[in-house]
This record gives C-alpha cells, structure tokens and sequence, in this order.
C-alpha cells in the first residue's frame, strides 16, 4: 500500500472468494483509497470508492455467532456486488469502524440547517455550508470558528426527506435529537447521495445499539406512564406534574428512572433523555398497532 495506513490489526474475515462457512483469521491495511484484507488464501483489495453499504444488520447470525463484533460491507467489483465480513473485539472494530466512515464521509462540506426545528417547531436559522466530520459516537458540523455537536446516542430518530435549501430540493437527512432539556432538529444535505447514505448508516449502527440498550432495560408500568406523562407535557415537567403518589414514593420512582437513564433533573423539572423518548415511542407504537 503506498498511501499512508491508518489502521493495521488481525482479526477474522469472510468474503464472497472465501470458499469458508465461518469467518477466518487474517489482517486487515486501511488507507485513505483501499481496504485490503489478507488470508492464507490470498488478499482483496476493496477500493473506498466502490463501497456501496457499510450495513452491520447484513451480518447473517450463523456467521455473527463466531464474532464478538462486526462489520458488513457491500461493494462493487467487475460490475458485481461482492460482500466481505470483517470482525474482531469490540474496542477494535468500533475504532476500524469510526476511520472507514470517516474516510467515506468525514471532512465534507454539507448543506446544513441547524437546529431546523426546536422541541418540534421551526426555528429561523438559516441554511449554511458547513465542514461535517465524524467522531466515534458524534457528528460535528462546523463554520468559521463555531462548530455544533450531534452526539449520535442522544438521536432519537432520522429519515430521508427532501428539503428546499439554498432555493433548491435537495436529498437531505433529517435528524431528531435531545439535546439537555429540548429536542433538537438537523437538516444536512450532501451532493453525494452516496455519502448521504453512509451518513445515516453511520447514525443507523449507533442508535440501533441505543435502542437495543433499551429494549434489555426493565421499565414497569408505573415508569412507563411517568415518561408518557412527560413525553405529553413536552419532555419536560415539574417532578409532582408527571409522577403521582406521595413524597417517598415519587422520590423512589424518580431515583429509578435516572439510575436507568431515562429522565434527569435539573432546576426542579425533569427532563427526557433520548432513552426516555425511545421507550415512549416503543409504547405509543404498540399502542397504535
């Protein structure tokens, strides 16, 4: 590899040539134009321009079962789509993860509204262009000196929509997020909707691992009603407003809901996390079905 290699570790890989049912050891070069994974059986050279989905719900639970992370990419080679499964522990595949996407998307310049909308109304901020990079678990967006921060577990939701921006309709992502006592919407438009794409998998594989989170958390029905109470009230509330019953058991309730990350409280009101606003989706959506 003659570019520079921005990451360079062992871990256990599947692709399309591989004539294997499971996942094999092998190393994986990173650098600003290919990923190349090497096995005994020879390497393959991925060019980042032909990636087509970084997609980890790809990963197929026969193989998932002998990895303890990782990652799906779909690309094209010979005008065929050719997969490769790239797994390893945890902390490493997280960081591999993080350089590949910023590879493909990172340092762009976006068309960026932010915030669109302020707890659900539309605010008068302008369209802008703007720099987007990537962090682990964040989006910033940055102009001049100032940069705003969309840290990727507090989004509560996103969709693909199109938007009038700079007097033009233009593919944008729509991106809902709590940020402390509100919640927060980020238009961002990229020319490439190919980088669109990658955006909002990026936001897919963070936010899925908040929802799994929250799905393995135990919420009673007194806890449920609490946070509906204070999803109505428009995430935010006094404490004797949204949870019944008297002082110690309110104080229980409440120490119960911030031990799981669901509300916080600050100047005597509470306030819904992002993890809060998914349990109540969950429970409005069952609801309604």
């Amino acid at each position: 590899m003659s570019e520079e290699v921005v990451a360079d570790f062992t871990g256990k890989l599947l692709t399309d040539d591989l004539d294997q049912l499971k996942p094999v050891k092998g190393r994986v070069l990173l650098n600003r134009e290919q990923l190349v994974l090497v096995t005994g059986e020879g390497k393959e050279v991925i060019f980042l321009s032909k990636i087509i989905s970084t997609n980890p719900g790809s990963v197929a639970a026969s193989v998932s079962q002998f990895l303890e992370e990782a990652i799906a990419i779909a690309y094209e080679r010979n005008g065929n789509q050719k997969r490769a499964i790239v797994g390893g522990n945890t902390q490493t595949i997280a960081k591999f993860r993080t350089l590949l996407f910023k590879l493909l998307i990172g340092k762009q310049t976006v068309i960026a509204k932010h915030p669109a909308k302020r707890g659900g109304r539309i605010t008068d901020a302008s369209a802008h262009k703007m720099v987007l990079d990537l962090e682990e678990s964040a989006i910033t967006l940055s102009k001049d000196d100032q940069t705003a921060t969309i840290n990727v577990e507090s989004v509560i939701g996103f969709e693909h929509e199109t938007r009038d921006l700079f007097d033009k309709p233009r593919p944008t992502l729509s991106i809902d997020h709590a940020a402390g006592s509100t919640t927060l919407t980020t238009f961002i438009s990229l020319l490439s909707q190919r980088k669109l794409k990658f955006l909002s998998q990026f936001i897919r594989l963070n936010y899925s691992k908040v929802v799994d989170d929250v799905k393995n958390i135990d919420v009673s029905d007194t806890e449920t009603q609490a946070l509906v109470s204070l999803y109505s009230a428009g995430g935010n509330a006094t404490l004797d407003a949204v949870i019944t019953g008297d002082e110690t058991e309110q104080k229980a309730l409440l120490q119960s809901l911030k031990e799981k990350g669901l509300v916080t409280k600050d100047d005597g009101q509470l306030h819904l996390t992002s993890r809060g606003e998914i349990v109540v989706t969950d429970r409005l959506e069952s609801v309604n079905e």
